[in-house]
């Protein structure tokens, strides 16, 4: 039940931002304090479970969350607006999902139970076979049988959302180990104390807290790709330097200095992954591309997991029983396995998005703009002019030095001009107060309208306007 609130929570906290938050500088922000946030959690986590490990018992680790869960349901229902879409025929697709969490609770349950019984025992096999099964009747259910299907399969058809989720599943399949791992190091092969390894984790989290905090200005400056690049790059080559940790090692040189490397790297992956599988989501799609970016994580880190402790134990007990190596010694062998295959993971989500995703995103659909009725705002009986969501409007007037002042009074003055007048050509005289010849001054008009060739119906606002058209494009931008 616990992990079932969380997978519901982690969805819906990203949904709400996403669609709260146009897409561009304001969501990146948005989604970079998000980021920062999951870091603060887990600086608060690794220390309270030390503690409370210690000093209490395993157990308050699961009753602890009880009183947290309600304090944050009730601020959530004064804080978080209600906003909600109307229902579509159908209802809820129960068959797909429970063929997709049933299908990926045997598919991870045959990888681990592969890793004591052998990838070759019925235990193994079976498991796995009823997952692939069951997954595949979740494509077939999803694309011909739901009429509400949990994940229309469409929407994949939107390659920046598919790439960046493929990403996502990388950069979980390798960081969801390398926690478990980590602290199974520190505290099997260092021996440290429970409350002693979750200060060993303090520095990491709070390095992923500041990185993800300027993760969002570094995409608004570079791009996503380039960031999210960086970011896998440095965690493989931290996940690399994990693999040297050694049984007689030390605090400093075998776990400091990796992790603040490999935590770089989470905190400027986590937040640049999710702005481009979020980035080209219609306003209409914000909660499910933010449920598929959710999902791909856990997805990922499940299997990545699954796998990588299949295949330490498999080397573990070859070594013990083949090679008669030290206890001790086999199973630091084996967590250098799996962080070398973590490295492996991370470098392939790196190449991903150097290859395949593009520097800079491409905007969102826009929902069409709201029409006013007819009569209404304008004098005339037009119809009102209304922003498009996220559109910055000007002042209610041009000022003076604002662009589309200064090209009214050019015109006004290269219009003048046809007309002979005391101050010679090009020059526009208009008696003053004193009836002398003054120059051109600028004055505020109370209505442009502005209209823009091949284009859909632009609603554009009231005021000081830029638009501005591209090459590639057909239609204009209102900003």
């Amino acid at each position: 039940l616990q992990g079932l609130g969380g997978a519901i929570m982690a969805a819906a906290s990203l949904t709400i931002i996403t669609s709260s938050f146009a897409a561009g500088h304001e969501r990146n922000r948005a989604i970079g304090l998000w980021g920062a946030m999951n870091g603060a959690g887990g600086a608060t986590g690794t220390l309270l479970g030390g503690i409370i490990t210690q000093e209490l018992s395993w157990r308050w680790i699961l009753l602890i969350n009880l009183p947290i869960g309600i304090a944050v349901a009730l601020v959530a229902r004064i804080v978080v607006s209600d906003r909600r879409s109307e229902r579509t025929a159908g209802g809820f697709d129960l068959a797909g999902a429970l063929s997709v969490t049933i299908g990926l609770l045997a598919l991870v349950y045959g990888i681990v139970t592969a890793g004591s019984r052998g990838w070759g025992s019925l235990q193994a096999l079976g498991p796995i076979a009823l997952g692939l099964a069951l997954l595949g009747a979740f494509v077939l259910v999803e694309s011909r049988l739901a009429a509400a299907p949990l994940v229309p399969l469409k929407v994949f058809s939107n390659r920046l959302l598919r790439i960046s989720n493929i990403a996502v599943v990388l950069l979980s399949a390798a960081l969801f180990p390398m926690w478990y791992f980590a602290s199974l190091y520190l505290q099997q092969v260092l021996h440290m104390r429970p409350l002693d390894a979750g200060l060993a984790f303090l520095p990491m989290s709070l390095t992923i807290f500041a990185c993800a905090t300027q993760a969002g200005r570094l995409v608004a400056r570079f791009g996503a790709a380039p960031v999210l690049g960086y970011g896998l790059s440095l965690m493989a080559v931290g996940l690399a330097l994990f693999g040297r940790v050694s049984a007689g090692g030390d605090y400093v040189s075998d776990f400091m200095l990796p992790s603040l490397l490999v935590s770089s790297g989470i905190g400027l992956s986590i937040v640049p992954s999710t702005i481009a599988a979020t980035a080209t989501a219609a306003p209409g799609e914000a909660g499910l591309a933010s449920g598929l970016v959710n999902s791909s994580r856990q997805m990922g880190g499940a299997l990545g997991l699954a796998i990588l402790t299949s295949l330490a134990v498999l080397y573990t007990s070859h070594l013990t029983s083949a090679d008669y190596l030290a206890p001790i010694l086999a199973l630091n062998d084996g967590f250098r396995l799996a962080f070398l295959l973590a490295a492996g993971l991370a470098a392939a989500g790196a190449f991903v998005a150097f290859r395949f995703i593009p520097r800079t995103t491409p905007p969102a659909a826009q929902a069409p703009a709201p029409s006013a009725p007819a009569g209404a705002g304008e004098p005339g009986g037009r119809p009102a002019l209304v922003p498009l969501p996220g559109a910055r409007t000007a002042a209610r007037y041009p000022s003076r030095d604002s662009p589309s002042a200064r090209l009214l009074a050019a015109r006004g003055a290269g219009a003048a001009s046809a007309t002979p007048g005391a101050g010679g050509p090009g020059r526009h005289d208009s008696p003053g107060p004193t009836g002398r010849g003054q120059r051109p001054v600028s004055r505020p008009v109370s209505r442009v309208v502005l209209s823009v060739s091949g284009a859909g119906n632009w609603a554009l606002a009231r005021g000081s306007m830029t638009v501005s058209t591209s090459t590639d494009e057909s239609a204009g931008r209102a900003s």
